[in-house]
């Protein structure tokens, strides 16, 4: 399976994101890195088909996903292109573990609990499962999301920023888990500053030269 953009671009005013082509596929792990504001989340709000480009094409196995219905591309967010945003994207008025099967349940499957308490586990979030996510210190949010985006199992996912801010003990933790998912198989794009990504030795990509200011 291969996700791959050709020439895309999306502006801002005088801000956004310029003209770049990438892929990811399944088997492999790339850093996308370069300086704040070159466009590195706006980059993955268009491979994950939530903010259409303004040119280029963003394609999954050859289908153009932009010629998807919004239904469809949602579907395929919570079964082929699995993302995990930087900002606070978990519901306040649900619980962690709420809140972490709550894409696999709007897809219609029930929740694994088995699989769901293993991920909490393996996650370090367990003896926060029943709280609330204004609860959370921010490594453990951090790691929620990343619970919600593994049970979802997709083949591809984009991850951003996902040791950032974090304590040495939460930032390992997660990026081991990362390289997990690279090992088993999945293919998965990072955006990070963190160098200590490197030693899982990704492919890195630099939009530093391409960018321009980007404040999305």
């Amino acid at each position: 399976m291969i996700l791959k953009a050709d020439n895309i671009s999306r502006s801002f005013g005088k801000n956004g994101l310029s003209t770049v082509s990438i892929s990811i596929k399944e088997g492999q792990m790339i850093c996308v890195t370069g300086e704040s504001g070159c466009g590195k989340t706006t980059l993955l709000n268009i491979l994950s088909g939530m903010l259409r480009p303004d040119s280029g094409t963003v394609q999954l196995d050859g289908r153009n996903i932009f010629q998807m219905t919004d239904k469809e591309r949602t579907m395929l967010r919570n079964t082929t292109i699995g993302y995990m945003t930087q900002g606070n994207s978990l519901i306040p008025e649900l619980t962690i573990w709420q809140n972490i099967v709550c894409p696999t349940e709007l897809c219609g499957k029930k929740a694994d609990e088995d699989k769901v308490t293993a991920l909490c586990e393996w996650l370090g979030i367990a003896n926060v499962s029943d709280s609330y996510p204004s609860d959370l210190s921010g490594g453990e949010y951090r790691r929620a999301l990343l619970a919600r985006g593994l049970l979802l199992d997709t083949p591809i996912l984009l991850v951003d920023e996902p040791t950032s801010n974090l304590d040495e003990k939460s930032a390992s933790i997660v990026r081991e888990v990362l390289n997990e998912q690279y090992l088993k198989g999945k293919g998965v794009l990072i955006v990070t500053h963190d160098k200590e990504f490197q030693r899982y030795e990704p492919e890195i990509i630099d939009l530093k030269e391409e960018c321009y200011e980007d404040k999305t």
